[in-house]
């Protein structure tokens, strides 16, 4: 694994469609039921597993350019100057290289330790580390879907690299809308990986959360 993001229902709410962000390198097919789908571009192998009934909705083997495709990836900035959640301690930039970028066929998301120009990049707010949050809000989202994804994750204490949903309305608070992690690597624990499900009764601040 190392090598260097709700339940049906949602507590008896309407479910919400959702969209798929990545905090890490990775190869990506979705399978979703023509009933159900809300479709994206599509350019992938077929999932190897999907569920009778489903079809490829969307994909990415990262084998085109050397940037990750604007038709199905945006970036996540907009918390960069306020500071995120969690207490997380990078600046995500967008379209920049040295954190985001295609190479033989995969995504690479690269997290420095680095001092930025604030003339360059005016949302910067003095963090000290730099990375990527790359995600599909307003480009392809979900309600039910099969996700077949390749992907090698980093192994070092203050790395979480991670690969999750969340509902595409971004009103929403959290945890109320749901989350479903489909994958997260805290870096000081090597062998382990977590999913872990998030609703308004099930959730990580309550420490109720489903894992």
């Amino acid at each position: 694994m190392c090598g260097g993001a709700t339940g049906p229902g949602e507590d008896g709410m309407r479910p919400r469609s959702r969209f798929l962000t990545v905090a890490t390198g990775l190869v990506l097919a979705v399978a979703a039921h023509a009933a159900s789908a809300e479709t994206g571009p599509a350019s992938a192998i077929e999932p190897d597993h999907a569920p009778p009934g489903y079809s490829l909705v969307f994909g990415d083997e990262f084998n085109v350019g050397d940037a990750p495709d604007p038709a199905k990836w945006d970036y996540a900035t907009e918390r960069n100057a306020a500071g995120w959640f969690n207490q997380e301690k990078q600046y995500y930039s967008r379209a920049r290289r040295e954190n985001a970028r295609v190479e033989n066929g995969r995504l690479i998301i690269e997290a420095r330790a680095e001092t930025l120009d604030r003339a360059k990049y005016p949302d910067w707010s003095g963090q000290k580390y730099t990375s990527a949050r790359l995600l599909t809000r307003g480009i392809a989202s979900w309600t039910y879907g099969f996700f077949e994804i390749r992907a090698k994750v980093p192994c070092g204490i203050g790395t979480w690299p991670a690969i999750w949903t969340l509902p595409e309305d971004a009103q929403v608070v959290w945890p109320n809308g749901g989350e479903i992690d489909i994958m997260e690597h805290v870096g000081f624990v090597p062998g382990e990986i977590n999913q872990t499900v998030h609703t308004k009764a099930f959730n990580f601040g309550s420490g109720s959360q489903m894992t």
